[in-house]
């Protein structure tokens, strides 16, 4: 098997973990169904409460972060970049919140940008939720109908769904399509896309682009069809770029940051990144083995081993303001103690220990550029300066 499928085979696990959490009652997220395998019986979906509060941490986090990046300055205009986005539910929530004020694009390989398009075009519930005519244009391989997302190992599979804002998911609105299902090689806009990126779904606000990451490495490259440099941006990065080498990945990163500080960008760029670490201590090393038994491999886990060691890749690709925490810190710092009970109430966590070890070796970071370069005291400033008020633990 291909390193791709491995990588891409992950979702199931994620899939499975995040609707667990679900229907255990810690986030309200009704659109998870419609991504499961048809041979799935959702009752039949099950996980140990210590796997469904750590899902349910890291959706709290990630949603936070990103909620108070769209809710600081809301009436400008903002961007999302979502990176291995896969099965997330995240822009049917968001779009018909923000409307005209948000444009979301989604990155996955190929085979998971059409699926997700294929799926997309199929319910009304998710068509409808995106603002202004969305146009299709999926070829369709002899592939599973389901979206596939990159995830962590199963050693812990957090989810990445958000709770509906509203606690009723997505209101319906009006929209128009046009479907083309014939089949062909390159997007249909390959004038504006001459890398031969695919781009199965698009709207003036929406936008699934299907695209191998280690093809983004210039700052020309990671301007797909749609993007924006001159809005205020924030790149989504859930357990995604941790599958690449670190060399490859810092490039990524790098040419989103040369794109969006060139003297026409907003020069306001942000990352919210979700990824395990080794800690270089016993409980990591059986963490990266038992990764290996399934051929999966995670080289930054061993390249940055400490939450130190990625704010410090953070700030030197860029990132000049940079913070974060492990999933045992956020549990104990961003949940009150309203919510604490409310969680508590639902599962007995007989396995606090052994949670507590699991989440202190995930990590949530988060960084965005500044506009004063010469400062040495870097705070998040501009659309990321709610993020000032967040706890960190570095």
């Amino acid at each position: 098997m291909s390193r791709n499928k491995i990588v891409q085979d992950t979702d199931s696990d994620a899939l499975m973990s995040k609707f667990a959490a679900e229907r255990a009652g810690y986030y309200h997220d009704p659109l998870l169904k419609l991504f499961l395998p048809s041979n799935v019986d959702p009752a039949d979906v099950h996980k140990l409460p210590l796997f469904n509060r750590g899902t349910y941490v890291r959706v709290m986090a990630v949603t936070k972060l990103i909620d108070q990046f769209l809710s600081t300055t809301s009436d400008t205009k903002k961007q999302i970049i979502s990176l291995g986005a896969g099965s997330d539910t995240r822009p049917f929530y968001l779009l018909p919140k923000y409307r005209s004020n948000l444009i979301y694009h989604e990155l996955d390989f190929a085979v998971s940008a059409r699926q997700k398009a294929e799926l997309v075009a199929k319910h009304a519930v998710l068509k409808d939720s995106i603002p202004g005519p969305v146009e299709y244009d999926i070829h369709t391989p002899d592939v599973p109908h389901r979206p596939r997302r990159r995830s962590p190992p199963r050693l812990f599979v957090p989810s990445r769904e958000p709770a509906s804002q509203s606690g009723s998911g997505p209101r319906h609105i009006h929209s128009s399509s046009r479907t083309n299902t014939h089949p062909r090689h390159n997007s249909p806009s390959g004038a504006q896309n001459p890398h031969g990126f695919e781009t199965p779904l698009k709207s003036p606000s929406y936008y699934i682009h299907g695209v191998d990451l280690r093809h983004l490495m210039t700052p020309t490259s990671v301007q797909l069809p749609g993007i924006d440099i001159s809005l205020p941006t924030l790149l989504v990065s859930e357990c995604c770029l941790c599958y690449l080498e670190p060399d490859a990945s810092d490039a990524v990163l790098a040419a989103f940051i040369k794109a969006f500080t060139c003297p026409s960008s907003s020069n306001q760029l942000g990352i919210v990144s979700y990824e395990p670490f080794s800690s270089d201590d016993q409980f990591g090393k059986v963490m990266i083995h038992n990764l290996a038994i399934r051929g999966i491999s995670i080289p930054t886990m061993m390249a940055f081993p400490t939450l130190q060691a990625q704010v410090s890749r953070l700030r030197g690709l860029g990132f000049k303001a940079a913070a974060a925490g492990d999933l045992k810190y956020v549990h104990d710092a961003w949940i009150n103690g309203d919510e604490m009970q409310k969680i508590d109430a639902l599962e007995l966590l007989d396995e606090r220990e052994e949670f507590d070890l699991l989440v202190a070796h995930y990590g949530i970071y988060w960084g965005s550029t500044v506009p004063e370069l010469d400062s040495s005291d870097y705070k998040f400033e501009g659309p990321f300066a709610g993020w000032n008020d967040f706890p960190r633990q570095i």
